[in-house]
């Protein structure tokens, strides 16, 4: 057997790189079938007559649900001034990379466009959260540190369509090797134009590109109840709350998150979309055996 990873799947057919190089191959029996195979999969494949199938998916560390990738160390959560970035995405996509146990990082793409105000808004929210990288695409600023930073790793590109992922990537490699999507003046989405996940190596660093997308679900065995540990920015004060591990920092007495909040020392519009996603996991739990 001859063992790979999966950089790149187009309908059937997949790109696994090996050490004798890049093997176009096709799934055996019922990978082909239930169709599990994750850009990102370490597989080992055989060879037949001059064609190589794909015979075992190797265990992951990790698998995304949206984007649909696997066996990632970082993940590049892209915004920018424009498209108006959805805050509750990005939220749920820290949850997510984090229950994942995959590094959160926050890019805040177009430097060019951005001024204080939004600048100032995104680190104050997110500051004490994620690691936070400023780029720009078009002028070439701190592209150079999302490769250091993923330098050794595999990191995924994520987020809403039009905020510059895929220029981004064009910026890192050195030329135009994606096409990049206009922004539709109406309802300022971007056009999806990346339409199936690829890695790229580049300097060290392995980058997945993935499609726009503009929502997220969470795994189904995710428990409410562990919401609040997803926000490391509620550490420090949820030993003070007088239900300590039993405070979902929402409806309870004494609770030391809500003060902070109320006190602006922690984000009132994270705390109400944390709030918001703890709802609808609540929801989503109750009829989970339904």
């Amino acid at each position: 057997m001859i063992k790979g990873t999966v950089i790149k799947g187009v309908t059937s057919t997949y790109s696994v790189e090996t050490d004798a190089g890049v093997r176009r191959c096709t799934a055996r029996g019922k990978l082909k079938l239930d169709g599990d195979i994750r850009i990102g999969d370490n597989v080992e494949i055989s060879e037949e007559k001059g064609r190589y199938v794909i015979e075992k998916v190797l265990p992951r560390k990790n698998a995304l649900i949206r984007p649909y990738v696997a066996n990632v160390d970082v993940c590049f959560i892209v915004i920018a001034p424009v498209p108006a970035p959805d805050y509750m995405l990005v939220d749920k996509i820290i949850i997510n990379a984090i229950y994942c146990n995959i590094v959160p990082v926050l890019v805040l793409n177009k430097e060019d466009l951005t001024d204080d105000a939004f600048r100032d808004s995104v680190l104050s929210d997110y500051i004490d959260v994620t690691d936070i990288i400023v780029t720009s695409a078009r002028t070439g600023e701190g592209v150079h540190r999302l490769t250091d930073y993923a330098a050794g790793k595999t990191a995924c590109l994520a987020g809403q369509s039009a905020v510059g992922k895929s220029s981004l990537l064009n910026a890192i490699l050195g030329g135009e090797y994606l096409k990049t999507g206009a922004l539709s003046e109406k309802i300022e989405r971007g056009k999806h134009t990346t339409r199936q996940s690829e890695i790229f190596t580049v300097e060290g660093a392995r980058i997945i590109d993935t499609c726009g997308f503009s929502m997220l679900e969470f795994p189904f065995e995710f428990n409410p109840d562990e919401l609040k540990t997803f926000y490391p920015e509620y550490a420090e004060y949820a030993d003070g709350c007088k239900f300590r591990g039993g405070c979902t920092h929402l409806t309870e007495p004494d609770c030391k998150v809500r003060e902070a909040v109320e006190g602006g020392k922690l984000s009132r519009a994270r705390y109400d979309r944390y709030a918001q996603i703890y709802n609808e996991l609540k929801d989503k739990w109750r009829k989970r055996y339904d």
